[in-house]
């Protein structure tokens, strides 16, 4: 893969890391600002945090699109679609003579945006594909306030009729689960590659629950109201690593190993799961600059070329 801060090696799935010397990422200001509140509510009432949690945890947070961005946004075909009560914004790139090429879907993940996965836009169509990305609910443009892993599913499905088809998929962390349902739900596809995909639905909650300093008590009634919405088959339904066993479908996974989002081992974990996909580690590219790394695409066009 490309030059980066550190050496990687796989020795009996121990990851052995060499002359990292990345800087601790800051937290942000109104993480603190969360973190401080819920601290004081979840010793006043874990049913208060809980419930407050419970709607943040359904919320994404809109980002400004970034200047890496906007070359992307500036050459895509932008349009609304109505799919389930949202307007979906779509972003297409394509050569002149797309005619009748195959498409690829590229679909981000939470509080992430079409066009921040734009960096393969320009490849894949000189390597002859029409790319087509999407705002999900309550995401970037589209409309909505609140969504889900089961809502962000079915927009994909609805994609999959208004472009007629994608001959490939690819997905950035919970964009990997959100196909992977789509996939059990009808979704076609010849080859995905997940960016960075977390393996479980619980995995997320822990993660949540830390970066917010939940204590037990309102983590246990965060997962408490999850499971009364959506039932309790929701913990293993969802799981990635489980929605891929037995998946035909060809597929490669790629994560980094300093990735402070969701752990390399995640990613790992479902590419043994599907089948024993192939598993690209990289270093310092941490959970967003991955996605505009040439050697990243570069691998990624290389498997969808394979047939």
């Amino acid at each position: 893969m490309s030059e980066n801060s550190a050496d990687v090696t796989l020795e009996n799935n121990s990851l052995k890391l060499s002359g990292d010397t990345r800087k601790a990422r800051p937290e942000p200001f109104m993480l603190k600002v969360f973190q401080i509140a819920f601290q004081i509510s979840g010793r006043i009432s874990a049913t208060l945090a809980g419930r407050m949690a419970y709607k943040l945890w359904l919320t994404p947070t809109r980002f400004k699109t970034p200047a890496s961005e906007q070359k992307a946004l500036k050459s895509a075909i932008i349009e609304a679609h109505r799919i389930n009560d949202n307007d979906i914004t779509t972003f297409t790139w394509q050569t002149a003579e797309a005619g009748d090429r195959p498409t690829v879907l590229l679909v981000h993940g939470w509080s992430g945006r079409g066009t921040q996965m734009g960096s393969f836009a320009e490849a894949l169509n000189n390597a002859g594909y029409r790319v087509i990305s999407f705002d999900a609910p309550a995401h970037g443009k589209s409309s909505g306030k609140q969504t889900n892993l089961y809502e962000i599913s079915e927009t994909i499905l609805a994609l999959q009729d208004i472009y007629g088809g994608f001959d490939s998929v690819i997905s950035h962390s919970f964009g990997g689960p959100c196909t992977a349902l789509a996939i059990r739900l009808g979704l076609k596809a010849n080859r995905i590659v997940s960016i960075c995909p977390p393996a479980t639905t619980i995995g997320l909650i822990d993660k949540f629950s830390d970066a917010l300093l939940l204590n037990e008590k309102t983590r246990q009634n965060l997962v408490d109201r999850i499971t009364a919405t959506f039932g309790g088959h929701v913990w293993e339904e969802l799981s990635m690593k489980n929605l891929m066993r037995g998946v035909d479908i060809p597929g490669l996974v790629i994560h980094d190993a300093h990735d402070d989002d969701v752990p390399w081992q995640e990613g790992q974990a479902v590419a043994h799961a599907w089948n024993n996909a192939p598993f690209i580690i990289t270093s310092g590219l941490g959970h967003r600059r991955i996605l505009r790394d040439s050697s990243v695409i570069e691998s990624t066009l290389k498997f969808l070329k394979v047939r």
